[in-house]
Order: C-alpha cells, then structure tokens, then sequence
C-alpha cells in the first residue's frame, strides 16, 4: 500500500464529524471515492462519501443516538445518508459484491470487515483511494500514480469490472470526458470487448452517462477515445468516422467535423458545457452519410438536418430522455443549417415561430459548426453575424413576438363587436401579421383601426 503523507486540505467539519461518531463508537471510517480522487488532483470534492466498518443497523442507531437526521436509501446495500446543516454523507459498510446478474447491481453484497477488501470491488483505481480522519490518504491499488500519469485503469481485471457491472465502460469514457485522461490500453480493449452488454442497461441509466460524456471538458478527446463503444448507443457515430464529405467546405470527416463542433461549445467551470447544445452539436450531422450523394466529384447531403433530427430523436426517446430535452436538442438539430435572407421581416417571423431560449443556443451552435469548417466555410460567418445583429436590434426596439404581447386583446375585440369564439384568435393573428409585415404599428389606437376592419369583413 502506497499512503500518501497528510494533505493540507482539511476534510469539511460536518465529514469529520460523521467520521468521528463512527470512530468514537469503535468503528473504523474513512472518506472514500470521488472526494479522495478530487483531492488528489487538486480540485474542491462537491461531495462526500464515508465507508465504514458499522454494519448499516449499528450506523442508524449510531445517528439516532446523535441526535442527526438521516435517511435510508439503500441499507439493503449498505448505505445510510446522513443529513448535515452544511450538507449530505452518504455512509456505507465495508462491503464486496455478489454476482451480478442484470450487469449492474449486485445481487447481494457481503459485509466485510476492513477497507483493503472494500476497495478491491471499485471501478477504477483513481475511485480506489480513501482518507483517514487525519488526512493521511491511503492508495493501495495505485490510483496516485494513475492519476499522475493521467491514466483511467481499472482496479484489478478489466474483464472482471465489467462483467461485474457493465456501466462501469461508459463511467470509464465519462471520466475521460471530465479529466482529460488517457484510458489504459488493456482497459480500452475490455471496454469494446463487452461494450455490447451496454444493451442490456437501463435507457435512464445510459442518458445520464452520455450526458455526462457529451458536457465534459475533454468531450472531444473522449469520444474518439471511446467511438466504438459510444456506436452501440449511437450507430451512426461508426458510420460517420472516416466518412469523407468530398466537399471543399470540410477537410475533416463527419465524425471529426462533428467533434470539432462539439469542441466549439462553450464550457464553464464548475457547470460544463450546456447539455442541450452538447448534445445537439453531437447529434447535428450524423444523417450526412445517409443523405449523400457525389455530383461531379462534389459532395452534397442535401436534407441532413432532418435525418438527423430523426436520429436524435429515436436515441433520446430510447433512453428516456425528458420530452423537453428532446424536444428541444430535435429543433436545434433540425435548424442548425437554417441561414435566412438578412432582412428584418425575415428574421422577425422567424423568431416569432420558436422560443428564444432556443433562438439563443441556436446562434451558439450555428457559430461552433461554421468555426469547424474549412477555411473556405468560415464566409458564413458574416452572414451569421449579420442575421444575428438583426435579431439583436428588432429585440432592443422592443419588437414583440407573440400575439400575447400586442397591444389589444381578446376583450379589445369583442368591444367592437366581434363575437365571442375562434373568430377572436383569428383577428389577433392577422393584425399581428399586418405588424410584422410594417404595416401596422403595435399601438392600441392603430391596431383597433385595423380590428375594425377585419370584423367588417367577416361580418359581410
């Protein structure tokens, strides 16, 4: 076992707290997981996670006595929350899996009586690592050196891990996605070998992984990484690796153009990459290869966006994704390759005709798919900003986009004498046209004119 020396960055006082109402009561505990690898690597741990030598009953009776809040989420498996003013441990006793059958929960697990045994059932060696209550870390399984090498490897036989839970392959590139890690290669070739026993995990499960994937920093890097086992969640990324576009517009293939774009994204520490945009800029140009076809030695895949909206759709659907986040990665996919005439009636109507959150990652894409052109594509650009500053202006006039935001409402209308049903939303929709056709201010003395009107002619 390899202990690395105490570390200066102290455990929060509600972890050590926990940590020494277990120990106080003879037990031995120690932070493990994630917060360890955090601390290591230099970064602040959002989160805690305790094992303990305390079976689970001895580990409530311990929190009850104390007076702390907590709740049951899994003592089948051996995990007690407890709930803290400043925020939640999750306690688990020394445990070592049985045999799992569905490939992703165990179908027992075994309490165990020190940590070395607790570990050695562990995803990776990084996650392998655990702190005393004096912050002295312990590595037995040499995830220090890993992580220095910047390497995931799993802990003992890849094959094993994943046949144990075959989660753990997507876990694998996730980690990957978020550090920025290099994925060992025996580890690697354990992943696609069993990639296929992803099918048999939850959709829900799978989504959580992707997104987790698709909005990390090294998302790109991951994803080449791992394009063999992610093309069993999304086939058509095998297909697109290597499909050459034979267009002067790209000098990469679909899959490289994509994770170009992808690269494009804007990422925040701490927060990531917005998962919509993510996972758009993923899905963006998958339908290219089905849509292809060579004129006079140049590439076209006229229609792509749709028949990559489909495909967007079918994935997300099958892994349950929430129709929102469905509903909103289809339209940005299906408008990605949507560029206007740059004139203000143009643009208005078309901003009228989808929700500005959308309108606004909508620019954030079309901006990183051109930036992953060739050369020869970036004079899109100008077209994009110019359609973009026309957006901005009709915003800062105070154009509306919705009948709901004129000047005149239903009751306006039946005041003049309409009558009450569907003939009432029509006359607010054809003024509404007759203003964004410029020929009608929204003001209420003007629109009323223009009412008036319309109810003439519907009443002759």
């Amino acid at each position: 076992m390899n202990d690395i020396p105490k570390t200066e960055k102290r455990i929060p006082d509600y972890v050590s707290g926990i940590l020494g109402l277990l120990e106080k009561e003879g037990h031995k505990a120690y932070v493990a997981g994630g917060a360890v690898r955090d601390i290591v690597l230099g970064t602040v741990p959002h989160d805690y996670d305790v094992a303990t030598s305390a079976r689970p009953e001895e580990t409530l009776d311990i929190f009850r006595r104390a007076g702390l809040e907590y709740y049951d989420n899994g003592i089948k498996h051996g995990t007690v929350t407890a709930i803290t003013s400043d925020g939640n441990v999750e306690v688990t006793t020394f445990r070592e899996d049985g045999s799992y059958s569905d490939l992703r929960r165990p179908d027992e697990v075994s309490f165990k009586t020190t940590i070395e045994e607790d570990v050695r059932r562990r995803d990776f060696t990084i996650n392998a690592m655990y702190m005393d209550a004096d912050g002295v870390i312990h590595d037995p399984e040499g995830g220090q050196q890993d992580a220095a090498k910047h390497i995931i490897r799993t802990v003992g036989d890849p094959v094993a891990r994943f046949e144990e839970d075959a989660l753990r392959i997507l876990r694998g590139i996730r980690f990957c996605s978020r550090l920025g890690f290099d994925i060992e290669p025996e580890t690697l070739l354990a992943m696609e070998t069993h990639c296929e026993e992803l099918k048999k995990i939850s959709g829900e499960r799978i989504a959580v992984e992707l997104t987790g994937i698709v909005t990390g920093k090294f998302a790109p890097q991951a994803i080449r990484t791992g394009w063999k086992v992610m093309s069993v969640i999304i086939p058509e990324i095998a297909v697109c690796r290597g499909f050459d576009q034979r267009s002067v517009f790209h000098d990469r293939d679909v899959l490289e153009h994509t994770l170009d774009v992808l690269s494009e994204i804007p990422f925040i520490e701490g927060q990531g990459r917005d998962p919509e945009l993510a996972m758009a800029a993923l899905f963006h140009d998958l339908g290219k290869p089905e849509c292809f076809v060579l004129e006079d030695g140049e590439g076209h895949m006229k229609g792509h966006p749709l028949v990559s909206e489909k495909i967007a759709e079918r994935v997300l659907s099958g892994l349950k994704c929430s129709k929102q986040f469905i509903t909103n990665v289809c339209l940005l996919v299906r408008l990605h390759d949507t560029y206007l005439k740059p004139d203000r009636v143009t643009v208005h109507r078309f901003m009228c005709q989808y929700p500005m959150e959308i309108l606004t990652k909508l620019k954030v894409l079309q901006r990183a798919d051109i930036l992953a052109h060739s050369p020869l594509g970036l004079n899109r650009l100008k077209r994009l900003d110019e359609l973009n500053q026309i957006s901005e202006d009709l915003k800062a006039s105070g154009a509306i986009f919705d009948t709901t935001n004129l000047a005149i409402d239903g009751r306006d209308i039946i005041s003049l004498g309409a009558e009450e049903g569907p003939v009432i939303g029509e006359i607010l929709s054809q003024v509404f046209e007759l203003y964004l056709d410029g020929k009608c201010p929204n003001s209420k003395d003007a629109l009323i004119v223009e009412a008036k009107k319309l109810i003439q002619t519907k009443s002759v």
